[in-house]
């Protein structure tokens, strides 16, 4: 019997989009193992960015709490057990309904396996690739799923490799790091304010360690400068999306 293969689609792409991130995955994919049922209806939206910049946009909580309750309808209304993959804020879907699971959420929906590309939520050293370089953006997934999972991370994206004392972090706590993308906030300005800081210390400690701090946010700026391409073409052009496909493959 055929796995059905879900997919939660990133910020702003297209419900059901034909060049989304995970076509270039389930493209790949084996169809005597995989029949693939698409994109799981959710808004996909950080406020304004991805809704078309309008002032109703949905907010991230919101668009992931949407995305969590459309995914476990979706899974109950297939046949067959499902393998789910997510990308960027559709991994943090992915990662949010794993941890409702494991809090005992969700049990009627089966999984075969899980796979994210650019979570946000990745764990520290989990990913199908050799040394994977910090961890999520906005934490670390809190859930240990018991089915197969498996982590598409490129260590120069800053949404699922951020250094643990990265100030993007402290960015992220404050503004969602999908908005400070979209909104154009990672440019050339926040780079010039990030190796600004380097030379002001946030507390007595921070001067004991000048040269720390120094690397620390010289590293920030190089995230920020590499975000439009470290979180989107690189996975397709680097073959990422090659080697999970073929990974899902191997191991079902």
């Amino acid at each position: 019997m055929a796995v059905d293969i879900l997919t939660v689609r990133g910020t702003g792409e297209p419900f059901q989009g034909a060049n989304n991130m995970l076509t270039h995955v389930t493209a790949l994919l084996d169809p005597a193992k995989f029949r693939i049922i698409g994109d799981v209806s959710y808004p996909a939206t950080v406020g304004e960015a991805g809704a078309g910049w309008t002032v109703c946009g949905t907010s991230e909580n919101e668009s992931v709490s949407e995305g969590v309750v459309n995914l476990a309808n979706l899974i109950r209304s297939t046949p067959n057990t499902v393998g789910v993959l997510g990308y960027s804020l559709g991994a943090e879907v992915v990662s949010r309904f794993l941890e409702a699971q494991a809090r005992g959420e969700y049990s009627d929906c089966g999984i075969a396996f899980t796979a994210t590309i650019a979570n946000p939520l990745r764990r520290v050293a989990d990913s199908i690739d050799p040394y994977p370089r910090g961890y999520g953006i906005n934490g670390q997934m809190q859930a240990t799923p018991p089915h197969q999972h498996f982590e598409c991370a490129n260590p120069a994206d800053a949404i699922t490799s951020c250094l643990p004392e990265s100030p993007l972090r402290t960015l992220a706590d404050t503004v969602s790091a999908f908005s400070l993308a979209q909104l154009g906030g990672w440019t050339q300005d926040l780079t010039d304010r990030l190796l600004r800081r380097r030379w002001q210390p946030v507390s007595f400690g921070d001067l004991l360690h000048p040269r720390q701090m120094w690397d620390l946010y010289t590293a920030a700026a190089t995230d920020v400068l590499g975000y439009p391409y470290q979180h989107t073409a690189v996975y397709v052009q680097d073959g990422y999306c090659d080697r999970l496909a073929a990974i899902i493959n191997a191991n079902n």
